[in-house]
């Protein structure tokens, strides 16, 4: 026979605080990733001789592209979903 539970279910709000909690944390350790590999890449130019500048234009370079890359996809799941509305739309 089995006992019954002495732990509660979560409550939406306490599901949902969990959930932001996570996500704040997500957000924090892609910001911290992002600043240290920045860092990393700026001291291996340095170690190898690259000048600041150069690669700073390399990095704002990698940014754009990154940059663009998402708002290709944006774009790609935003044409998707206007087709799907549209398909719907005629039914």
């Amino acid at each position: 026979m089995r006992q019954p539970s002495s732990r509660r279910k979560p409550s939406a709000i306490e599901r949902s605080s969990a959930r932001r909690k996570g996500w704040l944390r997500l957000t924090r350790t892609i910001v911290l990733g992002t600043i240290a590999a920045v860092f990393a890449i700026i001291w291996m130019g340095d170690q190898y001789g690259i000048e600041r500048e150069v690669m700073y234009e390399f990095l704002a370079t990698s940014a754009l592209f990154v940059g663009l890359l998402v708002v290709a996809g944006l774009a790609g799941a935003a044409l998707i979903m206007a087709v799907r509305w549209l398909f719907h739309r005629r039914d």
